[in-house]
């Protein structure tokens, strides 16, 4: 009966279907979607699950847009489920992580990289195996999941966060020089693990300050696409603006200009383009607390660092890789080994294509807050169709997750976290 039910309400909101045959094969279709994929997403509510949001979802858009918001649904947005996640994980330690830690050994033993079975019983690779650190980079890092899987790691060479106290680091150092016998050994490899990385900048930005402004200095209501861009931090303040790669251009700066007619601040703009057109930036992001951190203390001064992601983004790996070089000592060559990257062709980036119409007729201003700014193409312009099972990334676009809009509701319904949820 339910069944019947729901082929009977994407009838009455798709009138391309014509006849009762066609319905049925699209409604199969979608039931296998739902069932194969989309009821897995952890945020659903109880009871009412993809079909019903989709049902719900599409009814929203105008007739003559459903097919090509449901065609959008079924052939371009890209699930991943947990079990995917763990499939990840299992690929990045085995293959990614083992493959390095080999590589070294082969060196440091001087054998040929082709006897692996040499390199894996010599002394070398036992060392490096356990000389080697695991720092997880945000709460889904799968940490947990490896190190179940995976007896051969010790508890004392896995941080399940990278902000943690000195002691809980000094203990991983003591016990990795009680275990080889070696009071003056350091971790010679050190593996930083998250679970997706979509823009890189909460791992990596380049920001441009000025300041300060005048004491008790009232910032100004910015507009959407400014609110992530410009901060103005502490008392008296300083003026922080997120460089995108590139100079401001003039119309920009007269922009930013309008917010305030306060001298000083218009002396900070100035500053603040100035700075942009040399790139005199500085770094910020969790990567740059752990390189000027305590985990870096317990490395070797050669050791060897690894960003590594189960999922990642081409934008941000194009992003990231170039900053690596501004960090301190060792991180300063670090490498990325992603578990798996996301072609840059996925994405939406402009109104040109259907789905990317609909962003543009359907995209509430309101959305834009101080942490995402403008996310009309989500967040940074990423413009993914990706949902993952635990929420979906504001780096999707917004017409998946933006259940704060008040022209539409979202299909695969977000949920902030870092308490940002009152704001």
């Amino acid at each position: 009966m339910k069944r019947e039910l729901a082929l009977q309400a994407l009838q009455t909101i798709m009138p391309n279907l014509a006849d009762e045959a066609s319905a049925a094969r699209l409604f199969r279709e979608l039931q296998m979607l739902a069932e194969y994929k989309y009821n897995k997403y952890e945020m659903y509510y109880p009871g009412r699950l993809f079909l019903e949001n989709l049902y719900l979802w599409l009814q929203q858009f105008e007739a003559s847009e459903r097919s090509d918001a449901l065609e959008f649904v079924r052939r371009q947005v890209i699930f991943v489920s947990r079990e995917e996640f763990q499939q990840l994980a299992q690929l990045l330690y085995n293959d990614r992580i083992r493959r390095q830690q080999l590589t070294m050994s082969a060196k440091r033993a001087g054998l040929p990289s082709y006897r692996v079975r040499a390199i894996h019983d010599s002394q070398e690779f036992s060392r490096t195996a356990r000389s080697s650190l695991y720092v997880g980079m945000s709460d889904g890092a799968r940490l947990d999941f490896i190190r179940r899987h995976n007896l051969d790691l010790n508890n004392e060479q896995v941080l399940p966060y990278y902000a943690v106290h000195d002691e809980k680091v000094d203990d991983c150092l003591q016990a990795l020089r009680s275990e080889i016998k070696d009071p003056t050994a350091r971790f010679r490899c050190l593996f930083l693990i998250d679970d997706f990385a979509g823009s890189g900048n909460t791992l990596l930005r380049e920001v441009v300050t000025a300041g300060p402004l005048p004491k008790r200095w009232i910032a100004p209501d910015l507009p959407g696409r400014w609110k992530s861009r410009l901060r103005f931090k502490g008392d008296p303040a300083t003026m922080e603006c997120l460089y995108r790669g590139s100079p401001l251009s003039q119309a920009e700066i007269s922009e930013i200009l309008h917010f305030s007619t306060d001298p000083t601040y218009r002396k900070c703009v100035e500053t603040i383009a100035d700075k942009c057109s040399r790139r005199d930036t500085s770094l910020k992001g969790s990567l740059c607390k752990v390189a000027n951190g305590n985990i870096a203390e317990v490395l070797e001064p050669d050791a060897a660092v690894f960003f590594c992601p189960l999922l990642t983004t081409e934008h941000a790996l194009n992003r990231l890789k170039p900053l690596f070089g501004r960090l301190p000592a060792q991180f300063a060559h670090a490498k990325v080994l992603p578990a798996a990257v996301l072609d840059a062709k996925i994405a939406t980036i402009d109104c040109t294509t259907p789905i990317g119409a609909l962003c543009e007729r359907y995209y509430d201003e309101a959305l834009a807050d101080i942490h995402t700014g403008d996310v009309k193409f989500g967040y940074d312009g990423c413009g993914l169709p990706l949902v993952l099972h635990h929420n979906t990334p504001n780096n999707s676009l917004f017409l998946l997750w933006a259940r704060r809009s008040a022209k539409i509701a979202p299909l695969f319904v977000r949920y902030e976290r870092h308490g940002r949820e009152g704001l």
